[in-house]
């Protein structure tokens, strides 16, 4: 099964082709909510560096979030545009679960992602994976670092932590204060790894099976900052 995945999810883009005998090739960039202009570019630079066409993908994994709002249709929409055009199943993955997987740590740790999710707010979760396998401990969580970090502490229950992702660094200390960690010259992963997704996608389909296609959808998780005016507009026809 040769597979394609796209993660468009945060600044740090990622194309990765992974061919049946597990050899993968991958690009990856940086961009500040630009990654519309070149992913194709990137997909298809992939493919030839993995040796592989379109017409020989069997599958296409998708970073559905949660992330920034435009990237996330930018990724999601291309996929979908790919899977429905070469008539190939989809899945969507979660950015957490695939932080989650690049953290590098013993497997009896409980593994914490924390993506920035702006304005002071965070992403995050809590996991144990063990042998591929994923435990869920909280499912992704929103809102002000103390509050998320608080839910975490719970569910980890005294368990040592290991921690991931852009938004270690900015809230170090809430999370030393918050979990006793303390992350402060310790070598943080800022972004997910093409192994990483690679290991979810894998691990989605063969536990849940393929998505539907028009039902895939972006898991924000912030709501949406537009709002419906209190009173209908009123518009004049001109004289």
């Amino acid at each position: 099964m040769t597979i394609l995945c796209i993660d468009t999810a945060t600044e740090h883009g990622a194309v990765v082709v992974v061919r049946d005998d597990g050899s993968n090739a991958s690009v990856r960039w940086r961009s500040a909510g630009r990654h519309g202009e070149n992913l194709f570019g990137y997909i298809e630079s992939a493919l030839a560096e993995a040796g592989a066409s379109r017409e020989e993908l069997s599958l296409i994994g998708v970073n559905i979030g949660p992330g920034r709002f435009t990237s996330l249709r930018v990724g999601l929409g291309t996929a979908k545009g790919l899977a429905l055009g070469l008539g190939l199943p989809i899945v969507g993955v979660s950015s957490l679960r695939v932080l989650a997987r690049a953290i590098e740590t013993d497997v009896s740790l409980v593994r914490v992602p924390v993506m920035n999710a702006y304005r002071g707010d965070v992403f995050a979760a809590a996991y144990i994976i063990e042998d591929g396998d994923v435990e869920e401990l909280t499912p992704a969580l929103f809102g002000p670092p103390e509050r998320v970090l608080t839910q975490i502490r719970e569910a980890a229950a005294g368990r040592p932590i290991a921690m991931g992702g852009e938004g270690v660094r900015p809230h170090a200390s809430v999370i030393e204060a918050t979990l006793g960690v303390n992350v402060d010259g310790a070598d943080i992963l800022d972004a997910s790894t093409p192994d990483a997704i690679v290991a979810e996608v894998q691990y989605a389909f063969r536990t849940t099976g393929p998505a539907d296609l028009d039902a895939l959808e972006p898991q924000y998780l912030r709501p949406s900052d537009a709002k419906l005016p209190d009173r209908p507009l009123q518009t004049e026809r001109p004289s």
